[in-house]
């Protein structure tokens, strides 16, 4: 069987002859024809009705009433077309056709009322196949104001590195296949790192290399440094206002946010997998490799500092328009003519161009991270700035939400000659909202120039949201009073909300009757009764001694000792005193005679 090809040139000619014949035969033996025509040239009829409509012959038969209507579900199909979108790999390969989808869908309950053709075009018709999803979405040209209006940045890796001798090594395509991911361990923390930075207005171009294993918010912010500091034969600088570039980990670093907000420098970071966004850049970065990096097979360089030199010199001149026997120039479509990038640039006025500040100043920027401060009686807060050398002070009275020995955050704006701040604000919710503080101007003597004048006027700080809530309460507790009426109400120790019923209603309240529990005694010792210890016998023999002025014999103290053997109480030595003072012969002291 002879493989269907379709029209050819040399067919051509037998087609339109048969659409003559067609519209000169009679009813009935149109059909004929086309049979005939195509076992002639070994084609299908639908082959030869494609190539009659193709040369704008149509059979004159009415359009079905039904015609493009399909008995297909249409949540199948949808369903299918979404089993075949899913299939589709980063790199483009389909895993999924629709044969094998159909399948699997079928045994899900899904169901398939016409072949596979057929679905294959209504999927066509219905702009849900893959050639069709394939199609970028459509895209919008942004435009810029003015030169350093908008600027974008790109890293990307080159295929160039230097070997530690000093050697220019090129990776080959073969030695970055896809599959083969070695090639990133081959040249290990010598890789050289391409960062490319475009002016949108004038399409200007900056390029600097750096050697380092991966992306750095460090390498990335020195870039940056570099291409917005003055360059000797180099007209290209100053600060943007808005800098785009990707969601990388080095670019959005928040060291590297930190400096772009010190700068005053908007920055966007557009969404992953969308590089149309900054399709200038991207578009730089190829115009690199092909026009400088292609050079260095025929002069090579040995280090990266080299090659630093080489490509400031050749992105000069192609900014310029200046490279020999090549042209240059910005041509944009709807350009009236073709220009050199530099000379767009220069078109920028004074108030567009936003000189750098001190190098030594930028670079501190990236490790300065926000200061807290608290906040003084004063609604005043100090910081020492690093552009203005020196601790200025800044008043946050005008700023809602804040409160004395309040903590806020202070980091250093840079950029003109104010010395402003941004102070951050926390509120309850964690969220911190920006100010951008002036400093306070203070006379010779200290004193601020905007302080009211004695005897002249007097202004108070506007209430802080304590003193709001402080007075809310105050209101509620004394209504339909002023504030000096409240406060007057408050020394008098007036009753607040008019009397309250604080207490009385407690003796009202209802107490349910509680069953008595029993309990067990406790015996403890009596401790209000003092236990006073007897005196020795010495210590009583002391004492009587002291009561009668003499000595005791010795019959008297074995008299004592026997009648108290345990000691003699305290209380009883008066008694023994009397006793042996009295020379009475009833004395009570046994074996004691009177002498006369």
């Amino acid at each position: 069987m002879a493989v269907e090809t379709g029209p050819t040139l040399v067919t051509q000619d037998a087609v339109r002859n048969l659409a003559k014949q067609l519209d000169a035969a009679g009813r009935g033996k149109k059909t004929m024809m086309i049979t005939t025509f195509a076992e002639q040239y070994d084609w299908s009829t639908q082959t030869v009705y494609r190539a009659l409509q193709k040369i704008g012959w149509r059979s004159g038969r009415k359009r079905r009433a039904d015609a493009g209507a399909t008995s297909q579900d249409s949540e199948a199909l949808t369903a299918l077309a979404a089993t075949l979108k899913l299939g589709v790999r980063k790199n483009g390969k389909a895993t999924m056709e629709v044969p094998n989808a159909r399948s699997l869908l079928a045994a899900n309950g899904h169901e398939f009322s016409v072949g596979n053709g057929r679905i294959r075009k209504l999927l066509r018709q219905n702009n849900l196949d893959l050639a069709s999803q394939k199609q970028p979405t459509p895209h919008i040209n942004m435009r810029s104001l003015h030169p350093n209006h908008v600027h974008m940045v790109d890293p990307s890796l080159c295929l160039l590195y230097y070997s530690p001798n000093g050697k220019q090594c090129v990776l080959h395509d073969d030695e970055i296949y896809k599959n083969k991911p070695e090639w990133v361990n081959k040249i290990g923390s010598l890789k050289c790192w391409r960062y490319v930075l475009t002016d949108h207005y004038s399409n200007t171009i900056a390029v600097r290399y750096y050697q380092a294993a991966g992306e750095t918010p460090e390498n990335l912010y020195d870039f940056l440094l570099w291409c917005w500091q003055k360059h000797d034969n180099n007209p290209f600088h100053g600060v943007p206002r808005l800098l785009v570039w990707d969601k990388g980990s080095a670019n959005t670093a928040s060291a590297v946010a930190r400096a772009m907000k010190a700068l005053q420098v908007e920055t966007y970071a557009h969404k992953a997998g969308n590089p149309r966004a900054k399709g200038g850049v991207e578009g730089a970065n190829n115009l690199v490799e092909k026009l400088f990096e292609a050079r260095l097979r025929y002069e090579p360089v040995h280090a990266v500092d080299e090659l630093n030199g080489a490509v400031e010199a050749w992105q000069i001149a192609y900014n310029a328009n200046r490279l020999p026997e090549y042209d240059a120039r910005l041509k944009r479509p709807t350009m009236r003519q073709p220009l050199a990038r530099f000379e767009i640039w220069q078109r920028i006025r004074q108030e567009q161009l936003r000189i750098l500040p001190d190098i030594a100043v930028c670079r501190y920027l990236l490790s300065a991270e926000p200061k807290p401060r608290k906040i003084r009686g004063d609604m005043m807060i100090s910081f020492r700035h690093p552009v203005a050398k020196c601790s200025l002070m800044y008043c946050l009275r005008d700023i809602e939400g804040v409160y004395p020995r309040q903590t806020v955050t202070v980091s250093p704006l840079v950029m003109g000659q104010d010395h402003q701040v941004i102070v951050g604000v926390e509120d309850y919710k964690g969220d911190i909202a920006e100010h951008i503080v002036s400093p306070t101007e203070f006379d010779d003597v200290g004193m601020r120039v905007d302080a009211p004048v004695w005897g002249e006027d007097f202004n108070r700080h506007p209430d802080t949201v304590i003193d709001k809530a402080g007075k809310l309460a105050d209101e509620a507790a004394f209504p339909e009073k002023s504030h000096d009426e409240i406060e007057k109400a408050k020394k008098k120790n007036e009753t607040p909300f008019g009397g309250l019923d604080a207490h009385s209603h407690l003796g009202n309240l209802y107490i349910p009757d509680y069953i008595q529990r029993p309990g067990t005694e406790l015996h403890v010792p009596d401790r209000t009764r003092i236990e006073i210890k007897p005196l020795s016998h010495i210590d009583a023999c002391k004492a009587l001694v002291g009561k009668l002025g003499r000595s005791l014999s010795a019959e008297e103290n074995a008299w004592i000792r026997a009648s108290h053997p345990d000691g003699v109480p305290e209380e009883e030595l008066p008694v023994l005193a009397e006793q042996l003072r009295d020379p009475h012969p009833q004395s009570p002291r046994p074996g004691l005679a009177l002498v006369k």
